[in-house]
């Protein structure tokens, strides 16, 4: 469970949030958080084997989201906030090099050589996860009722419940 500190911390970015789309939908919270900020927002579905479960990258002019493309539903939506947070918190910007080439060859039109990146430490870790499982609680009403057994297991282990 996350210390009440980091929980006040993902409350406070929860708030910068537009309001939750009815039904929901994390494609149109990203719109909607994008107008709010004057800067596009961009998700990407990349296949790289080596690819983690997700990264944001800011170019400059926009902030991009890519999460692994066998992600769906209530994983994906749960990456891509994880990745918001990041966003939001100002985290910096992970990138490996290993990892760079693929992403360009990927995704056409996003470079990121000359990036420089660090890893995200464990307090930004713990806040980012605490921000998407607080952003998808508040959302529980509106998810799909079906689920695949990765879903579920997901939200056993991110603490949502089903309704």
């Amino acid at each position: 469970m996350a210390s009440r500190h980091v929980r006040s911390l993902a409350g406070k970015l929860v708030a910068r949030l537009p309001d939750l789309p009815r039904p929901w939908d994390v494609e149109v919270l990203c719109q909607e958080l994008a107008r709010n900020r004057s800067r596009p927002l961009l998700l990407h579905p990349v296949d790289i084997p080596a690819f983690p479960f997700g990264m944001w990258y800011d170019d400059g002019v926009r902030d991009h989201v890519f999460y692994r493309s066998s992600a769906s539903g209530y994983y994906r939506d749960h990456i891509v906030l994880h990745e918001i947070c990041h966003m939001l918190a100002g985290h910096g910007v992970p990138t490996e090099d290993v990892l760079a080439d693929q992403v360009d060859a990927a995704v056409p039109g996003v470079s990121f050589r000359g990036a420089s990146g660090r890893a995200y430490n464990n307090h930004e870790e713990e806040l980012a996860e605490t921000f998407a499982a607080m952003v998808l609680r508040m959302a529980r009403q509106r998810r799909p009722g079906s689920v695949s057994a990765v879903e579920r297991r997901a939200e056993e282990l991110f603490g949502a419940t089903r309704t």
